[in-house]
């Protein structure tokens, strides 16, 4: 990745931060790293939350200007169990299915070090600069869509409930 991408990833993630604390949700900037070579936004929504903080870690995809043209690619992921029980994994499989079916943006999945995790990815116009209006919309719906279905799937990832049962609860 280039200098003027980061800084210019950097520059807007610094201009979504802004907005984000101005909508009381508390973010850190992390610029980029030998370890991490791309600037990241971290925002905790649930800080004031008993059940632990949870980090949304925002993200421009790395590509190259000609790889899309016209789009940049916005990621916005969560880890939703970091661990996952593996008597789980079998129910957990089918109620990811029957969940990411009902998702008005984004997927629930399991990642290479065994993590749930919920992830969207938004196609934002590169001449766009955040945040735009449109950016606090897509992450509201984001956050409605995790609390919607995030216990559930972290409880059938821990073990705790069977999936038949979370499955079945999908339907009213």
């Amino acid at each position: 990745m280039d200098n003027y991408s980061n800084a210019r990833d950097l520059a807007e993630l610094g201009f979504l931060q802004q907005a984000l604390e101005e909508a009381g949700l508390p973010c850190r900037l992390l610029e980029p790293t030998e370890d991490v070579p791309i600037p990241a936004l971290l925002a905790a929504p649930d800080a004031d939350d008993e059940s632990g903080e949870r980090y949304l870690t925002f993200t421009f995809v790395p590509l190259d200007d000609e790889d899309i043209g016209e789009i940049r690619l916005l990621q916005i992921y969560t880890v939703v169990a970091p661990v996952v029980a593996s008597q789980a994994l079998a129910g957990l499989s089918e109620l990811l299915m029957a969940v990411n079916s009902r998702l008005p943006l984004g997927h629930f999945s399991l990642n290479d070090a065994g993590e749930l995790y919920y992830r969207y990815v938004w196609a934002v116009g590169a001449g766009n600069k955040l945040p735009q209006p449109d950016a606090l919309h897509v992450i509201d719906l984001f956050l409605m869509t995790l609390g919607m279905f995030g216990q559930t799937v972290g409880e059938v990832a821990s073990g705790s409930r069977p999936s038949a049962e979370a499955i079945s609860a999908l339907d009213p």
